[in-house]
């Protein structure tokens, strides 16, 4: 487990007032929650990185299917 560090950060008070209901709710503490969020904030960049790639990707492996495709038919023509 990392090293953990005190920090002090300024949010606005109603931002702070949600991170106590749902602190309350969840019977947790700020610190737990603010770790969480956190969390859950990087797998959704990492999905966002994933899905831009595999977008700049589909171009290029879509042309490399139809240029196999084809040579695949100029191959079985010339059979």
């Amino acid at each position: 487990m990392a090293k953990r560090e005190k920090v002090t950060v300024s949010i606005a008070s109603d931002r702070l007032a949600q991170l106590d209901e749902i602190v309350a709710a969840r019977d947790s503490n700020r610190s737990a929650l603010i770790e969480e969020a956190l969390a859950v904030w990087e797998k959704q960049r990492l999905r966002e990185e994933l899905a831009d790639g595999y977008k700049a990707m589909a171009d290029t492996d879509r042309r490399t299917a139809e240029a196999n495709l084809r040579s695949s038919v100029e191959t079985h023509d010339r059979e």
